[in-house]
């Protein structure tokens, strides 16, 4: 067994794949890439994953891409220890909210990860020519970068509807925690399905937006701690992992952001 990683330290669809590998224990090799060099949209790295964006995972020489599709395959190929349930119709339900992730909350914490965790940093530095090279270079993510100013981000509104779609997220989690009556989203077993969100609350906390949920779903909260007290988060989550670490300046953790929070809520109010 060769298993290699593509990915960045704080990319949460890489840090997703990394939670199962260290869940499972399983040796793998790191290759991180940096993501202000861009090497994901390399030549070299575009033959292993058409998509241009990362992880990769390389296991016995084939390429598997799409962090949902990795946290499948290792389950179906390493199966000793297991984070998928065995019962049908509870696994089809974590299958449904792995489709619900990838689909809702995964895209939209994009936005405020750009706008205010530091991402858009090294695109300020960046000619408008070599932005521009560089955001058509993109197989995927054309219409993403389209969609912000590279020197001044997102507009409030693009801020808002993300933050919309991330409070339907909590309050599906906070549901889903009811239902089954927890520790974890499916009941008693962490599943994948748990792995999966934990980057994206754990960004959003991160980034000081944890009033998004903290007094509205406090099974939510209750779940995130948890979560971060495995030992695999904590292997996981090494220093370099959260924006906090790699812009302490502007990320300063939770609750850090409560105002634009509370602005946001009560203009939905």
């Amino acid at each position: 067994m060769s298993i290699e990683l593509y990915n960045f330290s704080q990319s949460t669809c890489s840090i997703k794949v990394r939670l199962l590998l260290a869940e499972k224990k399983l040796p793998w090799i790191d290759k991180c890439l940096v993501s202000s060099e861009n090497q994901h949209l390399s030549d070299w790295y575009l033959k292993l994953n058409p998509n241009g964006v990362v992880p990769t995972l390389i296991d016995d020489g084939q390429s598997i891409f799409e962090s949902t599709a990795i946290l499948e395959y290792l389950e179906d190929k390493y199966d000793k220890i297991s984070f998928r349930p065995k019962d049908p119709i509870l696994c089809s339900q974590v299958r449904a909210w792995l489709v619900f992730t990838d689909v809702w909350p995964t895209p939209a914490v994009r936005v405020p990860s750009f706008q205010y965790g530091g991402l858009r940093e090294k695109f300020k530095v960046m000619s408008d020519q070599t932005f521009k090279a560089l955001r058509n270079k993109r197989p995927l993510k054309v219409e993403f970068y389209e969609s912000f100013d590279k020197n001044h981000g997102f507009h409030l509104s693009e801020v808002y509807n993300s933050f919309k779609v991330l409070l339907r997220s909590f309050k599906r989690m906070e549901l889903l925690l009811e239902k089954f009556s927890g520790p974890w989203l499916f009941g008693k077993k962490y599943t994948i399905g748990d792995i999966a969100i934990l980057p994206t609350v754990d960004r959003l906390e991160d980034l000081g937006f944890d009033a998004l949920w903290r007094l509205a779903y406090p099974r939510v909260a209750d779940w995130l701690r948890n979560a971060q007290e495995r030992d695999a988060t904590k292997k996981t989550f090494y220093h370099g992992s959260r924006l906090s670490h790699q812009f302490p300046n502007l990320v300063r953790g939770a609750g850090s952001n409560d105002k634009i929070v509370g602005k946001f809520l009560n203009s939905i109010d």
